[in-house]
C-alpha cells in the first residue's frame, strides 16, 4: 500500500498543488476587453476578511452576470462553507450545513461573512478595475486605478496581471471603517 501511494498518488498530489496555485504567466494571459465593456466575469481566488482583531482566510469563487450572481466561499483546504446567490427573484444565502436565509439583495446577507454590510454591485466594479461615476480616484500612468473613495469605501488595487492598460486586477483591497477585505485573484474568465 505504501508503495502504492508513494509511486502513483503522492505524484498525483503533488501535480495538483503545483498546478492550481500557480498563476498564468503574462504570455499565457489572454488580451482583455475594455473595462467599460466587461459586463460578466468568472474568477477564483483567495480572501482575506479583517474585522478589527478578528481575520478569516478563505477561497472565493465569483460568477457575475448583470441578471445573477452566485459567489462560493471554501474555507484554505477547499470545504465548501456558503454560498450567495443573487438573481431576479432575491438574494439567498445558504451555508454547507444546510441553514437558508433570503432577502432582496445580496448585501445585507454577506454581513453573514463580515457582519457589516458590503455592497455586491460595486465590489463587481471594484474587481474589475472601475468605480462609480462619483468615485474619487487616483490612476497609474497607464489610466488603471491605483486607490479610490467609492462611496465611503477605500479601494487600492496593489498589482493587476501584467502591464497592459486593460490588464485585471490580482490583488486588491477595499475597508471601510475596521472592515477590511483583500482579494487575491488568481484565474479569471472574461
Amino acid at each position: 500500500m505504501r508503495k502504492f501511494f508513494c509511486s502513483i498518488i503522492l505524484p498525483a498530489l503533488l501535480a495538483a498543488c503545483a498546478s492550481t496555485g500557480t498563476p498564468p504567466t503574462p504570455k499565457e494571459i489572454p488580451p482583455r476587453p475594455a473595462r467599460e465593456d466587461i459586463t460578466s466575469f468568472i474568477f477564483d481566488g483567495r480572501a482575506v476578511v479583517r474585522q478589527g482583531q478578528k481575520a478569516d482566510t478563505m477561497r472565493i469563487s465569483w460568477q457575475h452576470s448583470p441578471a445573477e450572481d452566485d459567489i462560493g466561499f471554501a474555507n484554505p483546504l477547499g470545504h465548501v462553507m456558503a454560498e450567495l446567490q443573487r438573481d431576479s427573484t432575491g438574494a439567498r444565502w445558504t451555508t454547507s450545513d444546510g441553514e437558508r436565509y433570503e432577502a432582496r439583495n445580496p448585501d445585507m446577507l454577506i454581513a453573514r461573512l463580515t457582519d457589516a454590510p458590503v455592497p455586491i454591485d460595486a465590489l463587481a466594479l471594484w474587481v474589475t478595475g472601475r468605480v462609480r461615476a462619483d468615485a474619487a480616484v487616483q490612476r497609474d500612468d497607464l489610466g488603471r486605478i491605483v486607490q479610490a473613495n467609492d462611496g465611503g469605501w477605500l479601494l487600492s488595487i496593489q498589482s493587476y496581471e501584467n502591464e497592459m492598460p486593460n490588464a485585471m486586477p490580482s490583488v486588491l483591497d477595499v475597508r471601510r471603517g475596521t472592515l477590511q477585505i483583500r482579494l487575491a485573484i488568481e484565474v479569471w474568465q472574461l
